[in-house]
């Protein structure tokens, strides 16, 4: 029984974490590579990363995405 109840709560706590997770994504299109995809942290590392490499490359060309 107990071993029922655990696998139960793992089971219920594993879908929860599952259901709330998202991830965030630079996409950036490159002359050279077409389009590159990068998963980042949050959506502020985002937005950091894409303007940086806009900065280094001239080419004003990045998205945010957010994910499940």
């Amino acid at each position: 029984m107990k071993r029922n109840l655990l696998f139960l709560s793992s089971a219920m706590f594993l879908t929860a974490m599952n259901a709330q997770a998202e991830s965030f994504w630079l996409i950036l299109q490159n002359s050279t590579y077409g389009i590159e995809k990068i998963e980042m942290k949050n959506m502020s590392q985002c937005e950091e990363q894409g303007k940086q490499y806009t900065k280094s490359s001239g080419i004003p060309r990045y998205l945010c995405l957010i994910g499940k």
